[in-house]
Protein backbone atom coordinates (compact mmCIF):
# COMPACT_ATOMS: atom_id res chain seq x y z
CA UNK A 1 0.00 0.00 0.00
CA UNK A 2 1.25 2.88 -0.89
CA UNK A 3 2.36 5.41 2.17
CA UNK A 4 0.39 8.58 1.51
CA UNK A 5 -2.66 5.85 1.27
CA UNK A 6 -2.17 4.53 4.70
CA UNK A 7 -1.31 7.92 6.01
CA UNK A 8 -4.63 9.10 4.81
CA UNK A 9 -6.11 5.79 6.38
CA UNK A 10 -4.33 6.25 9.75
CA UNK A 11 -5.55 10.18 10.00
CA UNK A 12 -9.16 9.11 9.31
CA UNK A 13 -8.61 6.52 11.80
CA UNK A 14 -7.08 8.43 14.61
CA UNK A 15 -9.47 11.40 14.05
CA UNK A 16 -12.57 8.72 14.11
CA UNK A 17 -10.82 7.76 17.58
CA UNK A 18 -11.22 11.58 19.21
CA UNK A 19 -15.13 10.81 19.44
CA UNK A 20 -15.20 7.27 19.85
CA UNK A 21 -18.52 7.33 22.02
CA UNK A 22 -17.55 5.82 25.46
CA UNK A 23 -20.00 2.80 26.27
CA UNK A 24 -20.09 2.34 30.22
CA UNK A 25 -21.78 -1.25 31.68
CA UNK A 26 -24.36 -1.27 34.52
CA UNK A 27 -22.32 -1.52 36.61
CA UNK A 28 -19.66 1.24 37.97
CA UNK A 29 -16.41 1.04 39.52
CA UNK A 30 -17.29 1.33 42.73
CA UNK A 31 -17.68 -2.05 45.05
CA UNK A 32 -20.54 -0.99 46.60
CA UNK A 33 -23.41 0.60 44.21
CA UNK A 34 -27.13 1.03 44.84
CA UNK A 35 -26.58 2.13 48.10
CA UNK A 36 -27.93 5.13 50.07
CA UNK A 37 -25.48 8.32 50.38
CA UNK A 38 -24.70 9.37 54.06
CA UNK A 39 -25.56 12.71 54.44
CA UNK A 40 -24.65 14.80 57.50
CA UNK A 41 -26.64 17.75 57.32
CA UNK A 42 -24.89 21.12 58.48
CA UNK A 43 -26.56 23.95 58.13
CA UNK A 44 -30.54 25.05 57.19
CA UNK A 45 -31.87 27.80 56.34
CA UNK A 46 -36.16 28.39 57.24
CA UNK A 47 -37.73 29.78 53.75
CA UNK A 48 -38.84 32.72 55.95
CA UNK A 49 -37.56 34.63 58.88
CA UNK A 50 -37.36 38.36 59.60
CA UNK A 51 -36.65 40.11 56.47
CA UNK A 52 -37.04 37.31 53.97
CA UNK A 53 -39.11 34.64 52.59
CA UNK A 54 -38.82 32.27 49.61
CA UNK A 55 -41.06 29.04 49.25
CA UNK A 56 -39.59 27.07 46.21
CA UNK A 57 -35.83 27.63 45.98
CA UNK A 58 -34.92 26.39 42.26
CA UNK A 59 -31.45 27.47 42.10
CA UNK A 60 -28.50 28.18 44.74
CA UNK A 61 -25.40 29.78 43.98
CA UNK A 62 -22.39 30.31 46.21
CA UNK A 63 -19.58 33.64 45.67
CA UNK A 64 -15.70 33.08 46.66
CA UNK A 65 -16.65 34.20 50.12
CA UNK A 66 -19.53 31.53 50.71
CA UNK A 67 -22.53 33.51 50.55
CA UNK A 68 -25.12 31.98 49.45
CA UNK A 69 -28.07 33.33 47.17
CA UNK A 70 -30.85 31.88 46.58
CA UNK A 71 -33.31 32.31 43.10
CA UNK A 72 -36.81 31.27 44.24
CA UNK A 73 -39.05 30.11 42.30
CA UNK A 74 -42.12 32.78 39.95
CA UNK A 75 -45.52 32.74 39.65
CA UNK A 76 -48.42 34.75 38.90
CA UNK A 77 -49.28 34.71 42.55
CA UNK A 78 -46.32 36.13 43.85
CA UNK A 79 -43.12 37.25 43.08
CA UNK A 80 -39.91 35.84 42.73
CA UNK A 81 -37.03 36.34 45.41
CA UNK A 82 -33.03 36.54 45.06
CA UNK A 83 -32.10 36.07 49.34
CA UNK A 84 -28.72 36.68 50.24
CA UNK A 85 -27.31 34.61 53.01
CA UNK A 86 -24.05 34.86 55.19
CA UNK A 87 -21.77 31.22 55.03
CA UNK A 88 -23.36 30.54 58.34
CA UNK A 89 -26.94 31.12 57.19
CA UNK A 90 -27.93 34.70 58.07
CA UNK A 91 -29.68 36.89 56.20
CA UNK A 92 -28.18 39.77 54.92
CA UNK A 93 -30.59 41.55 52.22
CA UNK A 94 -33.13 40.24 49.41
CA UNK A 95 -31.34 41.56 46.18
CA UNK A 96 -34.43 40.89 43.80
CA UNK A 97 -36.15 44.14 42.93
CA UNK A 98 -39.26 43.83 40.53
CA UNK A 99 -39.97 46.02 37.80
CA UNK A 100 -38.94 47.01 34.48
CA UNK A 101 -36.11 49.99 34.80
CA UNK A 102 -32.59 50.07 35.60
CA UNK A 103 -31.56 46.95 37.72
CA UNK A 104 -34.72 45.64 38.07
CA UNK A 105 -36.62 41.94 37.47
CA UNK A 106 -39.64 42.29 35.53
CA UNK A 107 -40.21 38.23 36.90
CA UNK A 108 -38.65 35.27 36.39
CA UNK A 109 -34.63 34.90 36.16
CA UNK A 110 -31.41 32.77 35.88
CA UNK A 111 -27.96 33.85 37.27
CA UNK A 112 -24.93 33.58 37.95
CA UNK A 113 -22.13 34.61 40.00
CA UNK A 114 -18.62 35.54 38.49
CA UNK A 115 -15.98 38.04 39.77
CA UNK A 116 -17.92 39.71 42.62
CA UNK A 117 -20.54 39.95 40.67
CA UNK A 118 -24.07 38.70 39.71
CA UNK A 119 -25.31 38.12 36.27
CA UNK A 120 -29.10 38.37 36.35
CA UNK A 121 -30.98 37.36 32.74
CA UNK A 122 -34.63 38.72 32.94
CA UNK A 123 -36.14 35.66 30.84
CA UNK A 124 -39.45 38.17 30.14
CA UNK A 125 -37.69 41.39 28.72
CA UNK A 126 -34.99 39.55 27.65
CA UNK A 127 -32.09 41.74 29.02
CA UNK A 128 -29.04 41.30 31.50
CA UNK A 129 -28.60 42.68 34.59
CA UNK A 130 -25.40 43.05 36.40
CA UNK A 131 -24.63 44.20 40.33
CA UNK A 132 -22.25 43.37 42.94
CA UNK A 133 -22.46 40.44 45.22
CA UNK A 134 -23.71 43.25 48.16
CA UNK A 135 -26.98 44.18 45.37
CA UNK A 136 -25.44 47.58 44.04
CA UNK A 137 -26.64 48.48 40.62
CA UNK A 138 -23.67 48.23 37.68
CA UNK A 139 -25.21 47.96 34.61
CA UNK A 140 -27.50 46.30 32.29
CA UNK A 141 -27.66 45.34 28.47
CA UNK A 142 -30.42 43.38 25.99
CA UNK A 143 -29.46 41.62 22.92
CA UNK A 144 -32.04 42.55 20.52
CA UNK A 145 -30.90 40.21 17.70
CA UNK A 146 -30.56 37.22 20.16
CA UNK A 147 -33.28 36.14 22.49
CA UNK A 148 -31.70 33.79 24.37
CA UNK A 149 -33.77 30.95 26.77
CA UNK A 150 -31.42 30.13 29.55
CA UNK A 151 -28.34 31.60 31.11
CA UNK A 152 -26.26 28.11 31.46
CA UNK A 153 -23.07 29.76 33.77
CA UNK A 154 -20.07 31.64 32.98
CA UNK A 155 -16.59 30.74 31.31
CA UNK A 156 -13.60 33.58 31.43
CA UNK A 157 -14.59 36.53 30.78
CA UNK A 158 -17.83 35.04 29.36
CA UNK A 159 -21.31 34.23 29.91
CA UNK A 160 -22.76 30.97 28.32
CA UNK A 161 -26.26 31.26 27.18
CA UNK A 162 -28.68 28.70 25.27
CA UNK A 163 -30.88 29.96 22.38
CA UNK A 164 -33.77 27.91 20.94
CA UNK A 165 -33.92 27.68 17.47
CA UNK A 166 -38.03 27.11 16.56
CA UNK A 167 -38.76 25.87 13.09
CA UNK A 168 -40.02 28.86 10.98
CA UNK A 169 -43.25 26.69 9.78
CA UNK A 170 -45.25 24.85 11.55
CA UNK A 171 -47.93 23.97 9.57
CA UNK A 172 -49.07 20.68 11.03
CA UNK A 173 -49.00 19.92 14.93
CA UNK A 174 -46.45 17.24 14.95
CA UNK A 175 -42.57 16.45 16.54
CA UNK A 176 -40.26 18.92 15.29
CA UNK A 177 -36.37 19.25 15.23
CA UNK A 178 -35.31 22.27 17.36
CA UNK A 179 -31.39 23.40 17.33
CA UNK A 180 -30.40 24.51 20.43
CA UNK A 181 -27.16 27.36 19.67
CA UNK A 182 -24.88 27.92 22.25
CA UNK A 183 -24.02 31.57 22.40
CA UNK A 184 -21.36 33.58 24.26
CA UNK A 185 -21.29 37.14 25.44
CA UNK A 186 -18.98 38.83 26.72
CA UNK A 187 -19.57 40.62 30.75
CA UNK A 188 -20.14 43.84 29.36
CA UNK A 189 -22.34 43.05 26.32
CA UNK A 190 -20.04 44.06 23.50
CA UNK A 191 -19.10 41.08 21.97
CA UNK A 192 -21.15 38.01 21.21
CA UNK A 193 -20.49 34.61 19.12
CA UNK A 194 -21.79 31.41 18.98
CA UNK A 195 -19.84 28.45 20.01
CA UNK A 196 -21.79 25.64 18.79
CA UNK A 197 -25.79 23.53 17.72
CA UNK A 198 -27.16 20.75 19.30
CA UNK A 199 -30.38 19.43 18.21
CA UNK A 200 -33.97 17.85 20.10
CA UNK A 201 -37.32 17.52 19.44
CA UNK A 202 -40.13 19.04 20.92
CA UNK A 203 -43.63 18.74 19.56
CA UNK A 204 -45.78 21.98 18.38
CA UNK A 205 -48.56 22.78 18.30
CA UNK A 206 -49.87 24.47 14.20
CA UNK A 207 -50.97 27.82 14.59
CA UNK A 208 -54.51 26.48 12.84
CA UNK A 209 -55.16 24.75 16.35
CA UNK A 210 -53.95 27.18 18.52
CA UNK A 211 -50.26 27.39 18.36
CA UNK A 212 -47.64 26.46 21.44
CA UNK A 213 -45.58 23.47 22.02
CA UNK A 214 -44.47 20.51 24.34
CA UNK A 215 -41.25 19.37 25.38
CA UNK A 216 -39.83 16.15 24.25
CA UNK A 217 -36.51 15.88 24.87
CA UNK A 218 -34.39 17.30 27.63
CA UNK A 219 -32.17 20.16 27.13
CA UNK A 220 -29.81 19.04 30.63
CA UNK A 221 -26.26 21.05 30.39
CA UNK A 222 -23.93 22.20 33.31
CA UNK A 223 -20.38 23.75 33.04
CA UNK A 224 -17.72 22.24 34.66
CA UNK A 225 -13.97 22.90 34.15
CA UNK A 226 -13.91 24.48 30.67
CA UNK A 227 -16.44 22.15 29.65
CA UNK A 228 -20.04 21.95 28.63
CA UNK A 229 -22.33 18.85 29.82
CA UNK A 230 -25.17 17.67 27.48
CA UNK A 231 -27.92 15.56 27.35
CA UNK A 232 -30.61 16.29 24.80
CA UNK A 233 -31.89 12.60 23.85
CA UNK A 234 -34.17 10.51 26.20
CA UNK A 235 -31.77 7.83 26.34
CA UNK A 236 -28.90 7.93 28.60
CA UNK A 237 -26.14 10.20 26.33
CA UNK A 238 -24.01 12.88 27.76
CA UNK A 239 -22.00 14.71 25.00
CA UNK A 240 -19.19 16.84 26.39
CA UNK A 241 -18.08 20.08 24.69
CA UNK A 242 -14.88 22.15 24.79
CA UNK A 243 -16.26 25.73 25.81
CA UNK A 244 -12.93 26.82 24.15
CA UNK A 245 -13.69 25.57 20.57
CA UNK A 246 -17.41 24.95 20.52
CA UNK A 247 -16.03 21.26 19.38
CA UNK A 248 -17.51 17.97 20.58
CA UNK A 249 -14.72 16.13 22.22
CA UNK A 250 -16.10 13.13 23.66
CA UNK A 251 -19.91 11.15 24.50
CA UNK A 252 -20.40 8.56 26.75
CA UNK A 253 -23.40 6.44 27.91
CA UNK A 254 -23.82 3.49 30.52
CA UNK A 255 -26.34 0.29 30.08
CA UNK A 256 -29.37 2.03 32.22
CA UNK A 257 -32.34 -0.10 32.59
CA UNK A 258 -35.38 2.65 31.36
CA UNK A 259 -38.46 3.80 33.37
CA UNK A 260 -41.63 3.62 32.28
CA UNK A 261 -43.65 6.74 31.67
CA UNK A 262 -47.06 7.12 33.39
CA UNK A 263 -49.03 9.33 31.39
CA UNK A 264 -50.89 12.45 34.08
CA UNK A 265 -54.56 12.99 33.03
CA UNK A 266 -53.37 16.34 31.15
CA UNK A 267 -50.99 14.61 28.85
CA UNK A 268 -53.57 12.49 28.35
CA UNK A 269 -55.68 15.25 27.17
CA UNK A 270 -53.36 17.19 25.06
CA UNK A 271 -52.25 13.83 23.52
CA UNK A 272 -55.83 12.90 22.56
CA UNK A 273 -56.34 16.48 21.42
CA UNK A 274 -53.17 17.56 19.04
CA UNK A 275 -52.75 13.52 17.97
CA UNK A 276 -49.56 14.35 20.01
CA UNK A 277 -46.91 10.73 20.24
CA UNK A 278 -47.58 8.97 23.35
CA UNK A 279 -44.37 8.65 25.64
CA UNK A 280 -42.69 5.09 26.51
CA UNK A 281 -40.36 5.94 28.60
CA UNK A 282 -38.95 8.79 31.04
CA UNK A 283 -35.91 10.73 29.98
CA UNK A 284 -33.37 8.58 31.31
CA UNK A 285 -31.30 11.96 32.49
CA UNK A 286 -32.94 14.17 34.83
CA UNK A 287 -30.42 16.91 35.49
CA UNK A 288 -26.77 17.58 35.42
CA UNK A 289 -24.13 18.51 38.53
CA UNK A 290 -20.92 19.40 38.57
CA UNK A 291 -19.08 19.17 41.91
CA UNK A 292 -15.65 20.89 40.57
CA UNK A 293 -14.23 17.09 39.63
CA UNK A 294 -16.99 14.38 38.97
CA UNK A 295 -20.21 14.94 37.06
CA UNK A 296 -23.23 13.70 38.78
CA UNK A 297 -26.31 12.92 36.76
CA UNK A 298 -29.69 12.66 38.06
CA UNK A 299 -31.20 9.62 36.93
CA UNK A 300 -35.11 9.05 36.22
CA UNK A 301 -34.82 5.99 38.95
CA UNK A 302 -36.83 6.70 42.08
CA UNK A 303 -38.00 4.54 44.47
CA UNK A 304 -40.31 5.13 47.90
CA UNK A 305 -37.74 3.56 50.08
CA UNK A 306 -34.16 4.57 48.63
CA UNK A 307 -34.94 7.99 47.09
CA UNK A 308 -33.38 9.21 43.38
CA UNK A 309 -30.69 7.13 41.83
CA UNK A 310 -27.40 9.04 41.17
CA UNK A 311 -24.61 8.41 38.57
CA UNK A 312 -20.91 10.20 39.01
CA UNK A 313 -18.47 9.65 36.21
CA UNK A 314 -14.84 11.57 35.81
CA UNK A 315 -14.19 13.50 32.94
CA UNK A 316 -13.30 11.36 30.71
CA UNK A 317 -16.68 9.35 30.76
CA UNK A 318 -15.83 6.83 33.13
CA UNK A 319 -18.99 5.30 34.73
CA UNK A 320 -17.38 5.26 38.52
CA UNK A 321 -20.43 5.19 41.03
CA UNK A 322 -24.28 5.07 41.47
CA UNK A 323 -26.36 5.42 44.72
CA UNK A 324 -29.25 6.56 45.68
CA UNK A 325 -30.26 10.35 47.84
CA UNK A 326 -33.01 9.88 49.65
CA UNK A 327 -34.46 13.42 50.54
CA UNK A 328 -37.95 15.00 50.56
CA UNK A 329 -37.30 17.50 48.17
CA UNK A 330 -34.51 18.16 45.11
CA UNK A 331 -30.94 18.77 44.74
CA UNK A 332 -29.76 22.14 44.08
CA UNK A 333 -26.38 21.95 43.93
CA UNK A 334 -23.26 19.54 44.52
CA UNK A 335 -20.30 21.57 45.71
CA UNK A 336 -17.02 19.66 46.74
CA UNK A 337 -17.99 17.71 49.73
CA UNK A 338 -21.44 19.65 50.36
CA UNK A 339 -24.49 18.67 48.61
CA UNK A 340 -27.34 21.76 49.21
CA UNK A 341 -31.30 20.84 48.90
CA UNK A 342 -34.34 22.47 48.91
CA UNK A 343 -36.87 20.33 51.29
CA UNK A 344 -39.85 20.19 53.48
CA UNK A 345 -40.02 20.15 56.81
CA UNK A 346 -42.88 18.02 58.61
CA UNK A 347 -45.05 20.65 58.80
CA UNK A 348 -44.58 21.30 54.86
CA UNK A 349 -42.69 24.52 54.95
CA UNK A 350 -39.71 25.47 52.84
CA UNK A 351 -36.13 24.28 53.74
CA UNK A 352 -32.71 24.83 52.30
CA UNK A 353 -30.41 22.54 53.96
CA UNK A 354 -26.55 22.51 53.27
CA UNK A 355 -25.54 18.44 54.09
CA UNK A 356 -21.67 17.48 54.01
CA UNK A 357 -21.52 13.66 52.63
CA UNK A 358 -20.41 11.85 55.01
CA UNK A 359 -18.58 8.79 52.97
CA UNK A 360 -16.07 8.69 49.71
CA UNK A 361 -17.95 8.91 46.73
CA UNK A 362 -16.49 7.49 43.30
CA UNK A 363 -14.45 4.77 42.18
CA UNK A 364 -13.07 4.25 46.06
Amino acid sequence: MPAAIRFILAAILAFAGLFQERANPKTPLHPNPGRILKLAEELRIPGEGEGYYFEGARDLKIDSSGNLFICDSWSSARKAHLPKFSPDGKFVKDLYRQGEGPGEILSSFDFAVSGGDLFIFDNMKRKIVVMDTDGNFKAEFKKETSPFNELLGTHGEWLVFSRRDSPLERKTSRLYDVNNVLVLVSKDGKSEKELASISNREFYISPAQGGGRMGWDPFEAIIGNDRLYVSSTQKYLIRVLDLATGKTVSSFKRDYPRVDHAARDWEKKFISQYNAPKREYENDVAALFFDGKILWVQTSTETKEKGVLYDLFDPDGRFLDSFHVNLKGRVLRIDGEFLYASIRDPNDLPLLVKYRIAEPVGAR
